[in-house]
């Protein structure tokens, strides 16, 4: 059978930047990550205001308490210590969560990849450089008003976009503004709301959000890029390495579908020669369930579509590239060449699990896996659900190769 490299073995590693905020007491606190260069907040105590730099909340300014003054957020949308009262401010709508970050592939057997995120230490920064000097409070009695902003975006992501150009919070906070109010609705949800969510319905409502206030990529390729709908039941669950026709016990095509301008899931050419297969990966902490063709009789055949599972009990479960999701499912070429190694896309929504399977540990035998749903399938190139280092939907790297249109 031919040899077929995987670049989908994305299990848990996060590449990207690490998020400042999706829980406020880590958003609040010196020294933690963040996500918003530039951006401000208020320390837990309302003593100082923190800035955000090189991805590590600093202190920016201590306010003098033995005068009454205490970090506050002005209606401009900057922090200032003059105005007393030990109060604590809103989050600010504009510091981003991190809850649709993607997952690093590793083009390996299914293992999670070992990255550590590089931790930030906050500077030292010396507070009295920014004291009032005479141990006065300071005086911003000629502050000029500030012109009204004009509601001018339309969109949640043309809020996004605004502030993708910005390198101040004071542009952040403007272009946040600019939104009108459903634009800015969608994106105080996005933000403040998704990662608080339990209930199904919220959280499906999320994964629209994530895509509609998102930054697309690459338009050549639309989105979604495609639809499957899965549909399987798997009496066994193989050791891994069992890939082969003949080796296991196998069920026919599961997952039928489209992506792209024309491509079929499974190769509408294969016949009886697609088969499935669900086996454990390595080191036994993935469930994997693989729907491929019989190299004997059909050669050639594209594409296979591989699913990574890290659910333990029967449920439903959200499909991608983050590390929130218990399952991640990817469609590649069947190929020889491994220079040329490539996905057509990745499965986004939602699908239920149930089976004997899905215990605690998981063990070969006669476990069975069921998995049925529908989701969306997006290409690496426009995932506007997530934002890579070219800070818009375009996700690929040299692990996430996309495929050329299909």
């Amino acid at each position: 059978m031919k040899k077929v490299l995987f670049a989908a073995f994305m299990i848990f590693a996060v590449f990207f930047i690490v998020s400042c905020s999706g829980e406020d007491e880590i958003a609040n606190a010196l020294g933690q990550s963040c996500s918003v260069e530039g951006g401000e907040t208020c320390s837990d105590d309302n003593s100082q205001i923190l800035i955000c730099r090189d991805f590590s909340w600093q202190v920016k300014k201590s306010c003098n308490l033995n005068f009454g003054q205490y970090c506050r957020q002005t209606e401009s949308g900057s922090y200032s210590c003059t105005d007393s009262g030990n109060t604590t401010e809103p989050t600010d709508p504009t510091n981003e969560p991190d809850e649709t970050e993607p997952t690093d592939p590793e083009s390996n057997d299914s293992e999670p990849a070992d990255n550590d995120p590089t931790d930030n230490e906050p500077a030292d920064n010396d507070p009295t450089d920014n004291e009032p000097e005479d141990n006065e409070p300071a005086d911003d009695t000629d502050t000029e008003p500030e012109e009204p902003v004009v509601q001018d975006i339309e969109t949640c992501a043309g809020i996004f976009e605004c502030m993708a150009a910005c390198t101040t919070s004071e542009c952040s906070s403007k272009c946040y503004k600019r939104g009108k109010t459903e634009a800015q609705n969608d994106y105080y949800e996005r933000n403040q709301k998704c990662p608080t969510y339990t209930e199904l319905d919220d959280l499906k409502h999320c994964q629209e959000l994530y895509v509609k206030c998102g930054i697309k990529g690459d338009t050549t390729y639309s989105t979604p890029y495609g639809h499957a709908v899965i549909d399987g039941s798997f009496p066994q669950i193989h050791e891994a390495g069992t890939t082969s026709f003949a080796q296991g016990t196998y069920i026919a095509a599961f997952v039928l579908g489209n992506f792209g301008l024309s491509g079929n899931i499974p190769d509408p050419t294969a016949g009886d020669a697609t088969f499935s297969m669900a086996y454990l990966n390595q080191t036994g902490n993935y469930i994997i369930l693989r729907q491929t063709y019989n190299s004997n009789t059909a050669t050639g055949k594209t594409p296979d579509v591989m699913f990574i599972i890290d659910a333990h009990s029967p449920g439903t479960y959200s499909v991608g590239l983050s590390n929130k999701d218990n399952v991640q499912m990817i469609i590649s070429e069947n190929i020889e060449n491994e220079d040329d190694a490539c996905d057509h896309g990745f499965g986004y929504g939602f699908v239920e699990l149930s089976g004997a399977g899905l215990t605690e540990t998981y063990t070969v035998g006669a476990n069975t896996v069921n998995i049925k749903g529908e989701v969306d399938i997006y290409s690496y190139k426009n995932a506007p659900m997530y934002q890579g280092t070219s800070h818009n939907g375009d996700i690929t790297n040299e692990n996430l190769v996309a495929c050329q249109p299909k």
